[in-house]
């Protein structure tokens, strides 16, 4: 998630502008494509988390009101903080627009928010194929399935590969989840290296994005076990990702301005407001599941 607010951050930021400041030795780092690989990852510990927890637990209509919270709590959470400060900094621009942008689950201004759409779709559709008595292994067949044409769709209308190039991320998450005693039994060969020369290979030679996001989200899952993860802020920022995505926006795009020709302390405050404010939603969200329990005993 840390990487996707970066990316975000970067690609907001006119590098070539006179006047403004940009560390050139950012530019060795590629920031545009942080982004999709965060998401990529982020796609394949979805996939992977989602067919064990379904596996683990009884589908019934509390646990899809849990899961649809999870989802939109963030989101409405976005849309107060978001007309909040609209309002503080200029009231005028709360119009219409604004109810559009709500609607059709988009971010202000009028920005497609492709990526909590996406994400959506492959809950439903997962939470669908587990409600179906079936065998592991077809669910997992029909998620690819679905992938593929789901990509096939999209560059055949025009979509941007940002759309797509993640998508089969998913249901490779799925399948290793389906095979966990499998790859726990082979966790210990040295998968690092292979992977990361044909990354490599791919990203120099341009090959396929799909399959560079593929290799990326492999090899990053592979070199976890090599470093140590075990930390409070990113188990935080982990657990609470979706408010992390969320509250970028107005960060970014309002409330870190004040420094915008300046990228490196542009890039700082954007992820401080959004620790702010992720912060203060994801307590507001516990205090308020906090007094309902009560209310409920």
């Amino acid at each position: 998630m840390l990487m996707i607010i970066i990316g975000h951050t970067y690609k907001g930021y006119p590098i070539d502008k006179s006047g403004y400041y940009f560390p050139e030795i950012l530019k060795s780092l590629h920031l545009p494509y942080w982004g999709g690989f965060g998401v990529s990852v982020f796609m394949f510990l979805s996939g992977y988390g989602m067919f064990l927890s379904l596996q683990r637990s009884k589908i019934n209509q509390d646990y899809v009101v849990k899961k649809c919270t999870r989802l939109f709590e963030p989101y409405i959470l976005y849309w107060i903080v978001e007309l909040i400060v609209l309002l503080v900094l200029d009231s005028t621009l709360i119009d219409k627009g604004v109810l559009h942008d709500i609607c059709t689950l988009s971010i202000y201004p009028n920005t497609e928010n492709w990526f909590f759409k996406v994400i959506i779709a492959l809950y439903v559709l997962i939470i669908s194929l587990f409600l179906i008595s079936i065998k592991p292994a077809l669910r997992v067949a029909i998620l690819f399935m679905a992938s593929v044409v789901y990509i096939i769709a999209m560059r055949h209308f025009g979509f941007g590969g940002w759309w797509y190039n993640n998508i089969l991320l998913f249901p490779i998450g799925a399948f290793v989840a389906s095979k966990k005693s499998f790859f726990e039994k082979y966790s210990k060969m040295p998968f690092l290296l292979p992977l990361l020369l044909l990354f490599l290979a791919s990203w120099l030679l341009h090959v396929n994005m799909i399959i560079t996001h593929i290799l990326f989200a492999l090899m990053a899952v592979s070199a976890i076990r090599y470093i140590n993860i075990n930390n409070r802020l990113l188990y935080y920022v982990g657990a609470n990702s979706f408010f992390f995505y969320f509250m970028e926006c107005p960060s970014m795009d309002q409330l870190a301005m004040f420094v915008y020709p300046c990228f490196p302390l542009y890039c700082l405050m954007s992820l401080l407001f959004t620790f702010l404010l992720s912060f203060v939603c994801v307590t507001v969200s516990k205090k308020a599941k906090t007094i309902g329990s009560y209310n409920r005993d």
